[in-house]
C-alpha cells in the first residue's frame, strides 16, 4: 500500500507569500545598501576632498591715505620712525575707496632739545646714528651700501692721475680746478685725476674737523691716496617736501659747494671756489662780506660778481663754534631758492680738502618759517640739518666745536 502526501491550498498560498515577502526585503536592503554607498562615496571624495577658494581679505584706505604716486612726500617735524622688518611682508589688497577706519594711536617721543646751542658736540666717530637706508658701516662721507634714500658719491684724488703718476699740485691749482668744475660740473675735468672705484652713499653732511685722511679710508683707497689735494662729489635727484623759499647754512674746512637744480647756491669755507679765493679767512674776509668802510674793494667786486655771497652776507655764529667764527666769521647762509612741493630737483655738492683737518656742517634754512630755537649766546637761529632720509648724527658721539643743529626738521627725499 502506498503513502501519498500533499499540500493542501491554504499551506500553498501561505508558502508563496512568505516567498514574495522574503524577495522584497532582499531588494529593499541591496537598494538601500548601494544608496548608502554612494552617499558615503560622494561625501569621502566630493566634500571632504574639495579645495576651497583661498578667503581674500581687502583692506579699505581713505584717498588721503593713499601712497604716493609719482614722488614721496614726506611728513614735517617727525623726529621718530619704527624700524621695519625686511622679512615676512604680508600681500595686502589696498582699495581706495572712500572709507572710515580706524587707526591706533601712536605715542611719539620728541627729544628735549631746549639746550641744543650749548650741548651738541661731534665726535669723530659717525658709525652711530646713521639709518638703516644706508646699510651698514655708514661715516661722515657715507656708506658703501647702495640703496635707500642717498645721495651717490665719488672719490677723486688730484695729486695723482689715473695711472698714478703725480701733478704736484699745489694749493692754488687745487682751488683753480674746482673753480673751473663748478662753472658747469663737468666730470670730465676731475676725470684727469684718479678716481676710487669704490662709491659712497650720504643722506646728511655734518662732518667733524677729523683727520683729512678720512676720506680716502672711507672711500677704500687710504692704502694709495694721501689726505690732501682730494675731492667727492655727490650727486642725486630730490623732492621737495612742501613749496617754499629756502636756502642752506654751512661752513667747511676747507670746500663745501652746493648746486642746486643747475644753479651754484651755496660756497662758504677756509676757501671759496667760486671767486677762486684759496685761504678765506681772517679780519679782511670778514670786512669783505660784510661790506664794512675800509673793506677790500677788489674781494668785494669778486663776492659780488661769484652771485653766491654777495655783500653783505648773512652770518650765524654759536656758543659753542667760536673756532668758526673767528676764522670764517661763522656759518654763512647761500642764495634763496624756490621749490614746489612733490617737484624733483637735481643736487650736487661738492667737498674738498687740501690736507690736514677737514670738517663741515650743511643745515638747511625755510625762510618764511618762524625760529623754533636759537642760540643762547648769540641768538643766531638753529636749523635742521639737510638730510634725504631720516638719519640724524648720534648726540651721544658729538664732540667739539660744530654747529648745532635742529633734529626736527622735513627731509628731502632721493629718486631714482
Amino acid at each position: 500500500m502506498s503513502l501519498h502526501i500533499g499540500m493542501t491550498d491554504e499551506a500553498d498560498k501561505a508558502l508563496q507569500k512568505a516567498k514574495t515577502r522574503n524577495f522584497l526585503a532582499a531588494l529593499a536592503t541591496a537598494v538601500l545598501s548601494t544608496a548608502l554607498a554612494g552617499l558615503l562615496l560622494y561625501t569621502a571624495v566630493i566634500v571632504v576632498s574639495k579645495t576651497g577658494k583661498p578667503e581674500i581679505v581687502a583692506y579699505v584706505a581713505n584717498n588721503t591715505d593713499a601712497p604716493p604716486q609719482d614722488s614721496p612726500v614726506t611728513p614735517e617735524r617727525i623726529t621718530t620712525r619704527p624700524t621695519a622688518s625686511v622679512q615676512n611682508h604680508a600681500s595686502i589688497i589696498t582699495s581706495y575707496a572712500v572709507s572710515d577706519v580706524a587707526i591706533a594711536s601712536v605715542d611719539l617721543e620728541t627729544p628735549d632739545i631746549s639746550d641744543l646751542g650749548q650741548s651738541l658736540e661731534l665726535g669723530v666717530d659717525f658709525g652711530a646714528g646713521v639709518g638703516e637706508d644706508l646699510g651698514e658701516g655708514g661715516t661722515g662721507f657715507g656708506s658703501d651700501q647702495p640703496g635707500g634714500s642717498a645721495l651717490e658719491g665719488t672719490f677723486y684724488d688730484l695729486k695723482q692721475t689715473p695711472a698714478g703718476k703725480s701733478t704736484n699740485m699745489t694749493y692754488a691749482e687745487y682751488i683753480n680746478v674746482f673753480n673751473q668744475f663748478i662753472k658747469n660740473w663737468n666730470r670730465s675735468i676731475l676725470n684727469k685725476y684718479f678716481k676710487s672705484p669704490t662709491k659712497l652713499y650720504a643722506s646728511q653732511f655734518y662732518i667733524p674737523n677729523s683727520p683729512s685722511e678720512d676720506a680716502p679710508k672711507a672711500y677704500q683707497c687710504g692704502d694709495r691716496v694721501q689726505g690732501s689735494f682730494w675731492a667727492a662729489v655727490y650727486k642725486g635727484n630730490v623732492v621737495a617736501p612742501k613749496s617754499g623759499k629756502f636756502r642752506f647754512v654751512g661752513a667747511a674746512d676747507d670746500v663745501l659747494v652746493v648746486n642746486f637744480n643747475g644753479k651754484n647756491v651755496f660756497d662758504f669755507g677756509w676757501s671759496q671756489v667760486s671767486i677762486n679765493q684759496s685761504y678765506a679767512v681772517g679780519k679782511a674776509w670778514h670786512d669783505a662780506l660784510q661790506n664794512v668802510k675800509g673793506a677790500d674793494e677788489v674781494l668785494v667786486r669778486k663776492l659780488r660778481q661769484s652771485k653766491i655771497n654777495v655783500p653783505p652776507v648773512t652770518l650765524y655764529k654759536y656758543g659753542n663754534t667760536e673756532h668758526w667764527s673767528q676764522n670764517t666769521g661763522g656759518y654763512a647762509a647761500g642764495v634763496v631758492f624756490t621749490v614746489e612741493a612733490g617737484k624733483t630737483y637735481p643736487i650736487q655738492i661738492l667737498l674738498g680738502d687740501n690736507g690736514g683737518q677737514f670738517g663741515e656742517s650743511l643745515m638747511i634754512e625755510e625762510v618764511d618759517a618762524p625760529v623754533v630755537h636759537k642760540d643762547q649766546k648769540y641768538g643766531s637761529p638753529i636749523f635742521p640739518l639737510f638730510r634725504t632720509n631720516y638719519s640724524l648724527p648720534d648726540p651721544a658721539t658729538i664732540k667739539g666745536q660744530v654747529a648745532p643743529f635742529d633734529p626736527v626738521g622735513i627731509v628731502w627725499p632721493v629718486v631714482r
